[in-house]
C-alpha cells in the first residue's frame, strides 16, 4: 500500500482518537459523538475529495481542539489532533492533485519531497508549540517581530537546504 494512502487514512484517524481521548478524559462526553462525526467526515473527503470539504473538515476539527484547549482537555492531545488534522487535509489534497498523472518516475521523487516538506513543517511546527509551552519569558514586541522575521528566514534558508 502507497504512503499516500496510509496517510490518508491514518492521520484523521489518530487525530480523532486523540480528540475523542481527550474530551473523554474531561467528561464531555456529548463533544466525543461529535467526533464521530468528524472521522465520518474525514473518510468522506477522502472519498470524493474536494477542496472545500476538506477545507471545512480542517476547520472543524482545528476548532474542536480549540474548544477543547479552552474548556480544560489536556493540551498535548489537541495540538496533536490540530496537527494531524492539518496533515491529513495537505494528503488529502495532495491526493486529488495527483490523480491521473502518469510520471510515475518523477511522481515518486516529487512525492518523497513532498513528504519531507510535510514531516519537517510538523515537526517544526510541533517542536515550537512545545518550546512555548515549556518556556515562559517576556520579550519586548519590537524584539519579537524581530525574532519571527529571524525565523522566518532561517526557516526558509533550511528549507532551501533540505529540499533543494
Amino acid at each position: 500500500m502507497p504512503v499516500r494512502k496510509i496517510l490518508r487514512l491514518v492521520c484523521p484517524i489518530i487525530s480523532a482518537i486523540c480528540l475523542g481521548i481527550g474530551y473523554a478524559t474531561t467528561g464531555l462526553w456529548i463533544a466525543s459523538l461529535i467526533l464521530v462525526f468528524t472521522l465520518l467526515a474525514w473518510l468522506s473527503a477522502i472519498k470524493w475529495p474536494s477542496g472545500f470539504l476538506s477545507s471545512s473538515v480542517l476547520v472543524f476539527t482545528v476548532s474542536l481542539a480549540a474548544a477543547g484547549l479552552l474548556s480544560g482537555v489536556t493540551p498535548l492531545l489537541m495540538i496533536l489532533a490540530a496537527a494531524l488534522a492539518l496533515a491529513s487535509w495537505d494528503v488529502v489534497l495532495w491526493n486529488r492533485s495527483l490523480t491521473g498523472n502518469s510520471f510515475t518516475v518523477s511522481l515518486t521523487l516529487i512525492e518523497r519531497k513532498h513528504y519531507q516538506s510535510l514531516a519537517v513543517a510538523l515537526g517544526l511546527g510541533l517542536l515550537a508549540v512545545f518550546a512555548g509551552r515549556s518556556f515562559h519569558f517576556q520579550i519586548p514586541f519590537g524584539w519579537m517581530v524581530v525574532l519571527v522575521i529571524l525565523a522566518f528566514f532561517s526557516l526558509e534558508r533550511i528549507w532551501h537546504t533540505l529540499l533543494g
